[in-house]
């Protein structure tokens, strides 16, 4: 069985495996932007959940990346994203694959910025170099 440790270094090297995919995507003019900001959201969640379990904090299997930063607060666990920005990418990992759902506007330089601070921040949370 996998230690917390082991469990969040493997949901870490997930998140890096979604940001050089969503990085890939944003040097790509005809990337659709929906499939990019997935890529970004799931580097958010996978990078926030990576630290939880590090701390040895158990929650349920979710997407939501406000449960996810609100279960990480009551942990006074500081997660280096705006509120904001989790509230508008979140969409992205479930929502927007459905006809007739517009996901919300986020700049690919807000996301950019998300996805730089928070594999940055977990990195070093885990102690692993970036």
């Amino acid at each position: 069985m996998n230690t917390p440790d082991d469990q969040a270094v493997e949901l870490l090297a997930a998140a890096q495996r979604d940001r050089v995919t969503y990085r890939i995507l944003r040097r790509d003019a005809e990337a659709p932007l929906e499939t990019t900001l997935f890529h970004a959201q799931q580097v958010a969640e996978k990078s926030i959940k990576a630290v939880l379990v590090q701390h040895g904090i158990v929650f349920r299997r979710i997407h939501d990346l406000i449960e996810l930063l609100d279960i990480a607060g009551a942990h006074n666990i500081e997660v280096p994203a705006a509120r904001d920005l989790l509230v508008r990418l979140g969409p992205y990992a479930v929502e927007f694959r459905y006809l007739g759902v517009r996901a919300p506007d986020v700049d690919p330089e807000e996301a950019d910025e998300a996805v730089t601070s928070l594999m940055t921040w977990a990195s070093t949370m885990l102690n692993i170099p970036e």
